[in-house]
């Protein structure tokens, strides 16, 4: 088992503990604790089915003793090789390692499920406890990760050790990671499954819905404390010599702090797939720790002292940036090759790798569900298995240093793009064109940004001397990330399942196979490989181009709006961009869309605009339209700096207009104003549009309310349509006279479940449904996809 033991022990604990969610129902009434107890017998048989050792003499191998006739080694070799061979041990082994992982995850579940917050829900509680991480806003407010030290409720109180997800309506609370809250809530078993299994496989109970957060101090522990003052400081610091944008991108990758960042920078990082230089990686560990070290050398330490100035540096770091799940990866893997060093026992990468990874998921199982751990230990068992072999063959081409660093981003992209498709069903086709370009200035940056930190605190003008020197590879990054950012490359994409890790996770074990053994495919099956790979990662991309008829698909994007439309000559509108900052970009990739002719934002709420920055950055965009009517909240204020960095042409439409984008015709029907002091002036404000191509028609209704629908009906300008786009997610803010005015066919309800709101709302459906139309809903039917058939009536299907 030399050389792959250790990853085959932690790649089956990682098995198992991912099993228990998926065990047969035979199996399932089984208690945690009787998987340990299977698992533990099997690891016992393994050790007693183990093959034995003979004694070796070192005397005797070094030449200082006599060694035995050869008949006598002849006859002593036999009886050892008589003995019972390893695969016995092996298969046990094996078994009990994926059973122990089993129930590893089993004993962690039953501590969620018996948790006293989770017992005590949906009571409201007092908690103290401390931050785990810092406070991050969100569309409605803001959340965080609370460590739970003691609660109180109706008069009792405990002390426990739990870990809740914490959230509030109000402003961000002025605490950061470590300090001491006090909190008022009320604790809540989400009703929805998804976000129910998303806090479980964190390892947390209950979320807490808080109305009253208090700070009580800083961290109680005093090495905590001490990291929160030198972050401070350092923060202060790189704020006061870089200016906002560099120091934005330092805070990130040297404190993990992503609070500064530029958010145009950052979409350009994210869409060429630099997203994880954006915030402190495990690659910053070895960064550090490289220079701390060969000072180290050059300072002639011994081995002692070297070994405890590394560890420190590596503990530190860790704590500094929050132990992000990247960073304790390799801060494990560095703390292990410093013991290995130290004991004079190297071991080799892979083995080191192992080892950390099970050593993370014994102490923390819930790691194995963390997207971020996932990919750092894929990308860097890429580069194990990988980057070396690479490097060998690209240094027939280039030179020896160029060949590293390809093959290193390659190894890591192979690593980890099966979980990115998995994942997020998509990967940047530029990212290892862009990884590659970034390469050579990621460590100048942060080494370079670290020193001047580091003398400005002594000296505040030399800091600022080496800052300019520093600014140098952070600008050359941003220039990579803003070219590449919009190349006319295709994304590689997927429809994601269990299947395309299993394709992804094959077709790297025989990527893996090949180039470490030299063997040579057969000239046949490199052409059948060549020719099927398009089909694998561009699966869900195939067949788009301009549909043969207009179509209009109305996206499953949650609680808000996102509708793409397409027409026969190639145009491409969209309305909207959906709740989530990301989701609706990808879509949009999955449909194979290269650019938008015209974007509409239909008003500014985040439902309908927060997915809308994101898309900008992805594709070329040839118009922008808005109401154009006074907003200034801070996600119209992000949207309008993405807009004024790309470039693009804003519009604001009124009434009577009529804009055409290639072989479609919009037709503005509202706003006719600015609405003031209506029952919501932003929803009113509304651009809603009526699209008519030969007789096939929908009107797209944004979120206008009673006030501006009446105004619609006092104009006359509605019409008989094929397709209504239901006001307001089909909330209880429409007219009831709106929907036999317009007598559709179709009536799509763009919503989310489930939602603060209570939409659909009932009455307004049975409105809807009065006037015979076919009600179809994006919450139970997935994404709408409207056609029309030869004789013009419209046809819905859905993805669900």
């Amino acid at each position: 088992m030399q050389g792959w033991g250790a990853p085959l022990a932690a790649a089956t604990f990682w098995t198992g503990l991912l099993v228990w969610d998926i065990r047969p129902t035979a199996v399932a009434p089984w208690s945690w604790w009787s998987w340990l107890v299977l698992g533990g017998l099997a690891l016992a048989a393994a050790w007693a089915a183990a093959p034995g050792r003979r004694r070796i003499d070192a005397l005797r191998v070094a030449g200082l003793a006599p060694s035995d006739h050869p008949s006598v080694a002849a006859v002593a070799a036999a009886r050892s090789d008589g003995r019972r061979g390893p695969t016995a041990a092996l298969t046990l082994l094996t078994l009990g390692l994926l059973l122990c992982g089993i129930g590893w995850a089993g004993l962690g579940a039953a501590r969620v499920e018996g948790s006293l917050l989770r017992r005590l829900s949906p009571r409201t509680v007092t908690l103290t406890g401390t931050l785990r991480e810092d406070p991050e806003p969100s569309p409605y407010g803001w959340h965080a990760l609370v460590d739970v030290g003691r609660v109180e409720w109706s008069g009792n109180a405990a002390a426990v050790r739990e870990t809740a997800w914490v959230s509030g309506n109000e402003d961000v609370p002025p605490a950061v990671r470590g300090d001491q809250l006090r909190i008022e809530g009320t604790l809540q078993v989400p009703d929805d499954p998804g976000f129910q299994q998303a806090l479980s496989h964190r390892g947390l109970p209950v979320s807490v819905r808080a109305f009253d957060v208090e700070r009580l101090g800083g961290a109680p522990a005093p090495f905590i404390r001490l990291t929160q003052v030198v972050r401070a400081f350092v923060g202060r610091t790189i704020e006061r010599i870089f200016p906002a944008r560099e120091a934005g991108l330092l805070l990130g990758l040297v404190l993990g702090d992503a609070s500064k960042l530029d958010p145009v920078t950052t979409r350009d990082f994210q869409t060429t797939g630099l997203g994880h230089l954006l915030v402190v990686s495990g690659e910053n560990v070895a960064m550090v720790l490289a220079p701390v070290v060969a000072f180290a050398g050059a300072l002639r330490l011994g081995a002692v002292s070297r070994f405890g100035l590394g560890l420190g540096v590596v503990v530190l770091f860790v704590v500094l940036t929050g132990a992000e799940p990247s960073v304790l990866r390799a801060g494990a893997m560095a703390s292990l090759a410093l013991i290995g060093i130290l004991l004079g026992k190297p071991r080799a990468a892979g083995s080191i790798l192992a080892a950390a990874v099970l050593a993370l998921l014994v102490l923390d199982p819930w790691l194995v569900h963390a997207i971020g751990f996932q990919l750092s230990v894929a990308a860097t068992a890429g580069m194990v298995t990988l980057a070396t072999p690479l490097a060998e063959r690209l240094g027939r081409l280039l030179p020896v240093p160029a060949a590293m660093a390809f093959g290193t981003t390659i190894a890591a992209q192979l690593g980890v793009t099966p979980l990115l498709l998995f994942h997020f069903h998509e990967v940047p086709g530029v990212t290892i064109a862009a990884n590659l370009a970034a390469f050579p200035a990621v460590s100048p940056a942060l080494l370079l940004g670290i020193a001047a930190s580091a003398l400005g605190l002594v000296w505040l003008p030399l800091g600022h001397a080496i800052s300019f020197i520093a600014r140098i590879p952070m600008r050359y990054l941003e220039v990579v990330a803003s070219t590449l950012a919009k190349a006319p490359i295709a994304w590689v994409t997927s429809g994601g399942g269990p299947w395309v890790l299993v394709v992804g996770a094959s077709a790297f074990v025989a990527i893996a196979a090949w180039m470490r053994s030299g063997w040579r495919p057969p000239r046949r099956l490199v052409v059948v490989v060549v020719a099927l790979t398009p089909l694998v990662v561009w699966q869900t991309a195939l067949g788009t181009g301009p549909p043969a008829g207009l179509t209009v698909r109305m996206l499953d994007i949650g609680q808000g709006d996102a509708i793409l439309i397409t027409s026969p000559a190639g145009a491409t509108v969209l309305i909207d961009g959906g709740p989530d900052e990301e989701l609706a970009a990808q879509l949009l990739v999955s449909y194979g869309v290269k650019r938008l002719d015209a974007v509409i934002a239909t008003h500014p709420h985040a439902d309908h605009i927060a997915g809308l920055p994101q898309i900008l950055a992805r594709f070329s965009v040839g118009v922008f339209l808005e109401p154009g009517c006074p907003d200034s909240t801070e996600l119209q204020s992000a949207l309008h700096e993405e807009i004024e960095a790309q470039g693009i042409p804003v519009r604001d439409p009124r009434a009577g207009d009529v804009v055409r984008v290639g072989d479609l015709s919009f037709r503005v029907l509202s706003p006719d104003r600015c609405w003031d002091d209506s029952h919501s002036d932003p929803n009113n404000d509304s651009i809603v549009v009526l699209l008519d191509v030969g007789g096939e028609s929908m009107l797209f209704t944004g979120d206008s309310e009673v006030e501006a629908q009446q105004v619609l009906l006092d104009s006359g300008v509605l019409t008989d349509v094929d397709v209504l786009k239901m006001p307001h997610h089909g909330g209880d803010t429409s007219l009831p006279e709106l929907f036999p005015a317009v007598s559709p066919e179709v009536i799509a309800v763009s919503v989310g479940q489930p939602n603060p709101y209570g939409h659909p709302n009932p009455t307004a459906l049975a409105e809807a449904q009065a006037t015979g139309a076919a009600i179809w809903r994006t919450d139970e039917h997935g994404t709408l996809t409207i056609t029309w058939d030869t004789r013009g009536e419209p046809v819905v299907t859905g993805e669900r």
